[in-house]
């Protein structure tokens, strides 16, 4: 009975219509690393000697992935890798857990349902993109009030500023010093996972840590369709 009612479900979930758009604003064309841990995506391309999918300049694609796919989605340009969009259809029939890695790279991206709607956390009703349309701005904003401002100048991979004390340049991978996860995560509140959070495996953490990894661990979210779009800015 339990092998049946196992095999149901995976019936169920192979057969659920699912969509992921991909909207390339750039004047260049797209491609995409794709993962997948369950499931099955449709690839077109390599990336970087990856399986992938492409998006031409200026164009909108549509890519249907069985119903139980768990996989992710990271933009690759010149060989520098953009924010990763996890996204798993496999956990909740119907429902789609999501998130946007800033660990292993940033771009200015965006995920989130396809129609637009907004997620709910105990009756509030907040905005479902994760990511960060523009990055650059997000860091500007919090930039003059930082108090490690001159720390994370000593880090020109991550944060440049001009002459002006404008940053001009934010990036962040598994590599950046905490005080650069600390700044977009904490102070800049990107909305996306700028470290490992509690799947790193570490114990009980004190001061910045435990509040880096507390906003981490915020940062996957739920919606109740399987559509789902990504846009690159």
């Amino acid at each position: 009975m339990l092998s049946t009612l196992l095999s149901l479900l995976s019936l169920t979930l192979l057969t659920i219509a699912s969509s992921v758009t991909v909207h390339n604003t750039k004047p260049w064309p797209l491609c995409l690393h794709v993962e997948s841990s369950m499931g099955w995506f449709p690839t077109t391309t390599t990336c970087s000697g990856f399986p992938g999918a492409s998006v031409p300049a200026y164009q909108t694609n549509t890519f249907n992935p069985s119903g139980n796919w768990n996989g992710a989605l990271t933009p690759i340009t010149n060989g520098l890798w953009g924010t990763r969009f996890e996204i798993n259809f496999a956990a909740t029939p119907g429902h789609t857990w999501y998130d946007a890695d800033m660990e292993l790279g940033l771009s200015a991206s965006t995920l989130g349902p396809s129609d637009h709607r907004q997620r709910m956390n105990n009756q509030e009703r907040l905005s479902s993109l994760a990511g960060e349309q523009d990055p650059l701005a997000k860091a500007n904003a919090a930039w003059l009030r930082s108090p490690s401002r001159w720390e994370l100048l000593h880090y020109p991979k991550y944060v440049v500023a001009d002459k002006g004390e404008r940053l001009v340049w934010v990036y962040n991978d598994k590599q950046a010093p905490q005080v650069v996860q600390q700044f977009l995560q904490l102070e800049a509140d990107f909305q996306a996972y700028c470290g490992p959070g509690s799947v790193a495996g570490q114990g009980m953490l004190s001061g910045v840590a435990e509040r880096l990894r507390e906003a981490q661990d915020k940062k996957t979210w739920y919606v109740d369709t399987q559509d789902m779009t990504i846009t690159i800015y």
